[in-house]
């Protein structure tokens, strides 16, 4: 009998520790968007990251593009490629789908996420 007990308490502690609300955090993000791209579709894009994150309970913070911009060695045989960050709030436990999403993005030939 007192291993049930143990394990009710258990059990109680876990749900009280799933009904706290997680705090976003802040990471830095940047993408390489192919160089094929025009102008409106990279736009598009980055567009198209926003809505991933605010689908998955994120915020986007701020954007920047850093332009075309040579690549140190050739990705899906490009030399180039049009630099954009980002600022991100994010749910920890989210960024393993936020990451998967970009990778299945054809127009994004690398992403950086770093947590602040």
């Amino acid at each position: 009998m007192p291993k049930l007990k143990k394990t009710i308490k258990t059990i109680k502690k876990v749900v009280k520790v799933e009904t706290q609300p997680i705090e976003l955090r802040d990471y830095d993000l940047v993408v390489i968007v192919s160089s094929k791209v025009k102008s409106e579709k990279r736009l598009e894009v980055i567009g198209g990251v926003k809505k991933v994150v605010e689908k998955l309970g994120g915020e986007l913070k701020k954007t920047g593009e850093m332009g075309l911009r040579d690549l140190a060695y050739t990705i899906a045989g490009e030399q180039s490629g049009w630099y954009a960050s980002l600022e991100v709030g994010l749910n920890p436990l989210t960024c393993a789908k936020f990451e998967e999403s970009l990778k299945q993005n054809k127009n994004i030939l690398r992403h950086l996420l770093i947590k602040k």
